[in-house]
């Protein structure tokens, strides 16, 4: 399980805001997939996928939270998805 988080962006260290996702939970994405949309201050930014896998969202559209927080997964095997959501 890789973690998928907000990167930092130049050298801004504030809040970030994920604005959107643009890939539904459970889907299987590819290297490159843009997976999400946030913002800092000053920029939108499309973030893509730096790995392959299953997309499992652990924040939902609007959160807000320091650069380098956790806003889901990428998980291997659908059984490891099914896993997870069973341990929500």
């Amino acid at each position: 399980m890789l973690e998928v988080i907000m990167p930092k962006q130049g050298m801004y260290e504030g809040d970030v805001t994920l604005i959107k996702w643009l890939v539904s939970d459970g889907v299987s994405i590819s290297v490159g997939d843009v997976l999400f949309v946030m913002e800092n201050e000053k920029v939108e930014i499309e973030i893509e996928a730096e790995d392959a896998g299953i997309l499992v969202q652990n924040q939902a559209d609007g959160f807000v939270g320091p650069v380098g927080s956790v806003i889901g997964y990428l998980v291997s095997t659908r059984q490891e998805y099914d896993q997870f959501q069973q341990d929500k």
